[in-house]
Parts: structure tokens; C-alpha cells; sequence
């Protein structure tokens, strides 16, 4: 009865932590889109009212605007200023929210984005068998802190210590190991022929 709660409790948990970026970033753009549109609506008041797809023409140019600002956004954000104004942040604030870093590292692989810190996947051995976990650190030349994420939720799971011995390298991509664990293990035979 205990294992039943605590996997409810770990599948709710992680579905918190999933959903609460998505739900983020669709507020952030609902509220980006309301100030916009505040801006817009005097500049097309005087323009005839026009409909496309369904959609008026402030709404139109309000959806533009938003585009326009996140490509200039992103030019931004590959700046060396702006990479250094986020990396004090994520080291000062964001570092302090459960799972962040390893969220925006997990976000970053699966949108197929490069990432410096791209974890390396491993196995580690657990009571049920093999388990696919992401090294995070070593602690010194036997130890590691690894991350082994629950299926079929990756975002929530147990930080563990390993030792180098236990450790089983294989070499497969951090966005391959997320797929398989997202699909319960399906695909696992051709991702790890060879490897076991």
C-alpha cells in the first residue's frame, strides 16, 4: 500500500514539474500578448477592419510583434552579455529552484538545442536490475552523484551515490535516453543492442 501511495505521490509530483513551465510559458505570452495588443490597438484603430482566418487585424499584428520580439530576443541571448546577465541569474536565483538546472538541460536536449553541459547517460545497478541514470558530479576518484530519473516522467526521480565500479558506461545521446524512458522502454532493443 505504501509503494502505491509513493508512486502516486512521485507520478503527481512529476507532473507538477512538468507542467509547470508549459503553464509558465503560456501565461508569460497570454500576458506579453495583452500588453502588445494594448499597443497595437490605437495604431490599427484607425486601419478598416479586416478578418483572417478568423482573426482580427490587431490580433494579427499583436501575434507579429510577439514573433519579431522573440527572434530579437533570441539574437539577444547570443550575445556574451546577455550569457553572462543569465548564468548570474540561473547562479543566483534559478540555481535555488528544485530541479532547474537539470530541467533547462533536459528542455534544451529535447528541443534540440546544444547544450554545454550535456549529461552523459550511464547505468547504475538498482533492486529491479539496470536503470538508466545522467552523472551529474564525481565526488572523488570511486564516487559519483548520479541522477536516475522515474519513467515515464524523467523530471522527477533520486539523486544517488554510486561507486565507479557499478558504474556501466554506454554510449548513447541524453535526448535517446529521455525518449526511451518517456516511452516506458519501448525502442530500448535497438538503443542498447550491443551495449548490455
Amino acid at each position: 500500500m505504501k509503494s502505491i501511495l509513493k508512486i502516486i505521490k512521485a507520478t503527481f509530483l512529476g507532473g507538477i514539474l512538468f507542467l509547470a513551465p508549459l503553464i509558465l510559458l503560456v501565461v508569460l505570452f497570454e500576458k506579453g500578448y495583452h500588453i502588445i495588443q494594448k499597443i497595437t490597438l490605437p495604431l490599427v484603430s484607425h486601419l478598416p477592419r479586416v478578418q483572417f482566418l478568423g482573426l482580427a487585424l490587431q490580433e494579427l499584428i499583436g501575434i507579429l510583434i510577439i514573433i519579431v520580439l522573440c527572434f530579437i530576443a533570441g539574437l539577444l541571448g547570443r550575445t556574451a552579455k546577455a550569457q553572462k546577465l543569465v548564468q548570474k541569474l540561473e547562479n543566483g536565483i534559478l540555481s535555488f529552484i528544485p530541479g532547474y538546472s537539470f530541467m533547462k538541460n533536459m528542455n534544451e536536449n529535447i528541443m534540440g538545442f546544444e547544450s554545454k553541459q550535456d549529461l552523459k547517460v550511464i547505468l547504475v545497478p538498482t533492486d529491479a536490475g539496470l536503470q538508466f541514470a545522467f552523472l551529474i558530479e564525481q565526488i572523488n576518484e570511486n564516487n559519483f552523484a548520479v541522477f536516475v530519473p522515474d519513467a515515464p516522467n524523467p523530471w522527477s526521480g533520486s539523486v544517488c551515490f554510486v561507486e565507479k565500479k557499478d558504474i556501466k558506461e554506454i554510449e548513447i545521446s541524453q535526448k535517446e535516453a529521455l525518449a526511451c524512458i518517456r516511452k516506458l522502454g519501448y525502442g530500448s532493443a535497438s538503443l542498447l543492442k550491443d551495449k548490455l
